[in-house]
């Protein structure tokens, strides 16, 4: 069976629901919460396999998690039904051996043209759905190629053993430095010399907004803490767009 995370605990990544929903960029926390607690009241289980039981009423997610929250949030805006996803996703897990079928690079690339077995997989469970707008993405492979290759397929890589997502740039052409890692910071965005954009977004506001005193004290160039700073600032601003 391929490994759903890594071995070692702190290299599997640590998020919160409101930072997943943050880096993501198309959910919000209550949905995310839902996808990893289901609906007791309704008698209606979790749509993913997460890797960190929840402390309470905070939900802790896993680098692996969150890839699997991106391609639920990402099929989510194209108007597919969520029931849609958990038939898919009970067959995936079965048949490719793994908790996280959607952070696997079979599935973010289900419209290879080498790849008919899970386009069939999600037509199927469109059609048990009863969920036609799926249908019609997945069996127009054009279409499903291009959507997925826009918004899933950009900055992320893959572990060439498992095939599942190793490391991810959330907005790889305005910040091709800035890197998810789950072994980096753990799992925190980060540039190359590996110090979270969070924490050098903090100290620039504690600096007065002086990048020169950031970069003096981190040791790193001022065009680093530039980037970080400006990245930070287009997550806030996305998340500012979807509360309003």
């Amino acid at each position: 069976m391929r490994r759903s995370a890594l071995t070692n605990p702190l290299g599997r990544g640590f998020y919160t629901a409101a930072e997943a929903a943050r880096l993501i960029r198309v959910g919000s926390t209550r949905r995310i919460n839902a996808w990893l607690r289901g609906y007791p009241g309704r008698q209606i289980g979790p749509l993913l396999t997460r890797d960190y039981h929840p402390l309470g009423k905070h939900e802790e997610l896993s680098f692996l998690d969150l890839m699997e929250v991106r391609f639920v949030e990402h099929f989510r805006e194209h108007g597919a039904k969520v029931r849609t996803l958990r038939i898919a996703a009970e067959q995936l897990r079965k048949d490719f051996k793994t908790e996280h079928p959607f952070a696997l690079r079979d599935v973010l690339l289900v419209a290879d043209r080498a790849d008919v077995y899970v386009r069939e997989v999600l037509r199927k469970s469109a059609e048990e759905a009863g969920d036609m707008r799926l249908r019609s993405l997945v069996t127009n492979n054009y279409v499903m190629y291009e959507a997925i290759k826009a918004a899933l397929l950009p900055g992320v890589t893959f572990n060439p053993a498992t095939h599942l997502a190793s490391t991810w740039q959330p907005m790889p052409e305005e910040f091709p430095r800035v890197t998810v890692n789950p072994k980096v910071a753990y799992g925190q965005p980060a540039l190359p010399s590996g110090i979270p954009t969070g924490t050098l977004f903090d100290a620039w506001k504690a600096e007065n907004e002086n990048v020169d005193t950031v970069a003096y004290w981190f040791g790193i160039g001022s065009a680093d803490v530039l980037e970080a700073v400006r990245f930070e600032q287009a997550l806030d601003r996305t998340a500012e767009r979807l509360a309003a």
